[in-house]
């Protein structure tokens, strides 16, 4: 059975004596993948009676191999499927270098104007000079005519001077163009030098028919990336959350007006599940190490102490519509897929094309948080829920709030709570101020002793029309020394614990008030001692 299969292949390549190539096979789908993209061809062609090779050329380089896979319609049979690298035919001109190059050309001949009307001054001059000569040898001339003349060539060859100067000028303005658009053509001429490959199909028909192949495969050199709007009204609404991706491809050729979808799958991380091996634990042995000398180590004095599977490589009144008000999202066990059913153009150049995936508005609670020790600005967050469907992936967030932009933040979806806390920034309608007070403050040697007590206020002030409810969190120093003695004086009912000496206040505050919390301590230690962080 082998035999006949090897050499029904080897007969199969001696019959293939025609050969078809195709360079417009259409793009039909570009899945894009965290990294790489999944691309669906198609091209209609006519086969000839017998064997043939169909040659789809002009592909990207960066295919991987394994992934290639080919299907069609009509009374055609495949055979076989090979691919090649291609590195005599270079990529087909862009638009930007046919435009560049007709820029270029247009930017030339205004300089071979330039020059051809220069050379003619440079030759009026010459014999404007040459006439001049040969008037000053006539002496027929009167002194009114001497002067007219003189005038004359004056005004002549002052304007022709200045005609030259500013061609010039106009000359050296039209190189420095020239040059630009020549180092840009340079860059694009550098990315076309790069090879392609083609995808050799071999197939076999019985007669003359029409058929429609379709092959699709993998791309290492493009992906995608998840970015974040939180837009927040105020602190009543709920927030709105943009999602959007970042979609780049540099495989070396364009995708132009393809049906785009986007995974939340990486395929080029390994899929094999990690494995524990035993973990045994033995008594260190020293060993004396010999100069010169070397010893070998038998096996089982070499300890496994485990095992990690490596992997293989503003609102307008009424809102414009975007890319997500066309995107279906299709959940399976394993990943989220935004179909997006607007025709998208990707170019080959490695820059980020944004994407809108999805526009949410999300329940939030909002609350401040300080911590006066530290920073004297109230912080806002909103805890958000109902966000566990929405096939989110940690990424970067602009954040705006009350149609401000406040900020950057980090999205991070990778935790197991249902609420999502969202950091939207400093408000500095809320004032907060940290001071010590000295008059309840004092230090003092009592026998052996130093005793030290410490008295701060913490003032909130709410600047805004509406209340806000804000957590304050202090701290009151705990001792790791049996010859250290904390004792907490006041606290002005704080929430405390005692492992960490941390106490925060939940706090409501009305518009325009102010409210004030204390805290107290006192610290004693030998007096021969020295604490360092107090």
């Amino acid at each position: 059975m082998r035999f006949s299969i090897a050499m029904l292949f080897v007969s199969t390549v001696l019959m293939a004596q025609q050969e078809k190539i195709i360079s417009n096979s259409v793009i039909d789908e570009a899945k894009v993948y965290l990294s790489g993209a999944y691309l669906e061809r198609s091209a209609k062609t006519m086969v000839e009676a017998g064997t043939s090779a169909i040659i789809f050329s002009g592909l990207s380089a960066s295919i991987n191999t394994q992934s290639i896979s080919v299907s069609g319609t009509g009374e055609v049979t495949i055979l076989s499927v090979v691919h090649q690298m291609n590195y005599l035919d270079p990529e087909k001109k862009s638009s930007e270098m046919l435009r560049l190059e007709d820029s270029l050309g247009s930017l030339n001949s205004r300089r071979d104007q330039l020059l051809n009307f220069r050379s003619t001054l440079q030759e009026e001059q010459i014999m404007v000079l040459a006439n001049k000569s040969v008037k000053g040898e006539n002496t027929g001339l009167n002194t009114k005519e001497v002067e007219t003349l003189a005038d004359f060539y004056r005004r002549r060859l002052t304007d022709i001077k200045d005609r030259i100067t500013d061609n010039i000028s106009k000359e050296k303005k039209l190189n420095e163009m020239i040059a630009k658009i020549q180092q840009q053509m340079g860059v694009l001429q550098e990315k076309r030098n790069r090879p392609s490959s083609n995808i050799i199909v071999t197939v076999s028909a019985k007669q003359r028919t029409n058929a429609t192949l379709k092959f699709s495969y993998l791309v290492n050199d493009a992906g995608w990336s998840p970015v974040y709007d939180i837009r927040a009204k105020d602190s009543k609404s709920p927030v709105k959350l943009g999602y959007k991706a970042m979609v780049f491809q540099n495989t070396g050729e364009n995708w132009e007006k393809v049906n785009l979808k986007l995974s939340t799958v990486n395929p080029t991380i390994s899929n094999i599940r990690p494995v524990l091996a035993a973990w045994y634990l033995n008594f260190y042995t020293p060993v004396a190490i010999q100069k010169n000398k070397t010893r070998s180590y038998s096996l089982n004095e070499v300890q496994v102490a485990g095992s990690v599977a490596v992997p293989d490589k503003e609102e307008l009144m009424k809102e414009m519509s975007t890319t997500a008000d066309f995107v279906q999202v299709n959940n399976n066990q394993l990943e989220a897929e935004f179909d997006i059913s607007i025709p998208y153009d990707i170019p080959s150049d490695n820059k980020q094309y944004l994407v809108d995936i999805q526009q949410t508005e999300l329940p939030a609670t909002y609350k401040y948080f300080a911590v006066p020790k530290l920073d004297r600005d109230a912080f806002l967050t909103a805890s958000v829920t109902g966000w566990e469907d929405l096939n989110l992936i940690s990424g970067p967030a602009s954040i705006y709030f009350e149609n401000n932009y406040v900020g950057e933040t980090y999205l991070e979806t990778r935790n197991t709570n249902d609420t999502l806390q969202l950091a939207l920034g400093r408000d500095k309608k809320v004032i907060i101020n940290r001071v010590k007070l000295k008059e309840f403050s004092s230090s003092q040697v009592l026998g052996f002793n130093k005793s030290k007590t410490f008295t701060y206020e913490i003032t909130v002030k709410n600047l805004k029309k509406e209340a806000i409810d804000i957590v304050i969190e202090e701290q009151v120093p705990v001792s790791q020394n049996k010859d250290i003695e904390v004792k907490i004086d006041e606290t002005s009912g704080a929430e405390a614990d005692p492992a960490t000496g941390k106490l925060s206040w939940d706090l409501t505050v009305k518009p325009g008030e102010s409210v004030k919390k204390k805290i107290s301590f006192t610290v004693k230690y030998p007096k021969d001692k020295v604490l360092n962080n107090l």
